[in-house]
């Protein structure tokens, strides 16, 4: 394990054919015993009491329905494609590329008599032109009681603080995401501020998890393994070769990002093609590293664009899957951000 890097509180080992927990007193005991430079990575270290997906899910929730000029990708589509063309939903091999063994359950609507074109002849309001995408990954943090050794050097931040871990080659997808769709999307981490069950379960409450989240740009962190932050924004550490980092709120980026991305024009999705032959050429980089999740990716891209060609999807719903694809295989989320109209 690199010492630089926040670490795990815990995790298991296969001893015996048996699975063991190791606790951090047992890391710790160790890493003092190991020899080589002192790791900063057990300096009292809590692991956060939830897992990354109770923590996405109110996050995202949030930023969408808490924002009005943030918006899901399917409403887009939904805004300009309508509810006239299918994707053969109960075909199996569609559903697995997206992550599921199966079709998901439904009804039929015919079946029970619903009423041919029950929706409105026109939107009850047009939406505003989007104007930047924005692509995050949510982290779990550790919290730290006392501020890590790898910190002890460098003035304007100490504990009580919270850190993530970032992977190299995950990190470094992320920066060729960003450059191969600069101009027309953010890519950041999201992580909370708060580690412990009951702050999760009042924020959510509150609706105050974005307010009490982290979100660092993945371009801020390259050349980096860890994200160290005392408060929510995007202000904090990253190390190896610690430095401080300063950067505007998430929301205050992307607003002014969008303000100046010339993405579409209202009513265009001319864009959504050209973004998922962007983040094609960010998995088909060289510059990355073959692992199972890209492979995985291509994979399911070719089923995919198979069933596309088979069955004449338009273009703008066949990008839109592409994408969509792509954020499922790299665990990221993905938002449209509204410019102004």
């Amino acid at each position: 394990m690199d010492c630089r890097s926040p670490g795990l509180a815990a995790h298991t080992s296969l001893i015996s054919g048996r699975e063991r927990f190791v606790t951090v007193r047992e890391q710790q005991r160790a890493a003092d015993t190991a020899s080589g430079p002192a790791c900063g990575i057990f300096d009292t270290m809590t692991t956060a009491e939830f897992e990354e997906r109770a923590y996405e899910a109110p996050l995202y929730n949030q930023l969408e329905r808490g924002q009005r000029d943030i918006f899901t990708p399917g409403q887009v589509l939904e805004n300009q494609l309508g509810f006239d063309r299918g994707i053969l939903l109960a075909q199996a091999s569609l559903w697995e590329t997206l992550g599921y063994k199966d079709p998901l359950r439904g009804a039929a609507l015919a079946y029970y008599d619903w009423p041919y074109g029950w929706g409105p002849p026109r939107p009850r309001a047009q939406l505003p032109r989007f104007k930047l995408n924005l692509f995050l990954q949510a982290k779990r943090p550790v919290f730290y009681k006392k501020t890590p050794r790898v910190l002890k050097g460098l003035r304007g931040i100490g504990a009580p603080l919270w850190a993530f871990h970032v992977t190299h080659h995950q990190q470094r997808l992320l920066e060729v995401l960003a450059r191969t769709t600069r101009g027309r999307a953010h890519v950041a981490y999201a992580s909370a501020a708060f580690h412990t069950n009951s702050a999760l379960f009042m924020h959510t409450r509150h609706r105050t998890v974005v307010n009490n989240s982290t979100f660092p740009s993945a371009e801020a962190l390259a050349g980096h393994e860890a994200w160290y932050y005392e408060r929510p924004g995007a202000s904090g550490a990253a190390n190896p070769d610690p430095e401080l980092i300063e950067d505007l709120p998430l929301l205050t980026r992307v607003r002014a990002m969008a303000h100046d991305s010339d993405m579409g024009a209202d009513g265009d999705l001319a864009w959504l093609p050209a973004m998922s032959e962007s983040v094609i050429a960010a998995a088909s980089t060289g510059e990355l590293e073959v692992d199972a999740s890209r492979a995985q990716f291509f994979d399911d891209l070719q089923t995919l664009d198979r069933l596309g060609e088979s069955y004449d999807l338009h273009p703008n719903l066949r990008a839109y899957t592409r994408v969509l694809l792509f954020t499922i295989r790299f665990d990221l989320s993905w938002l449209i951000v509204a410019g102004t109209v």
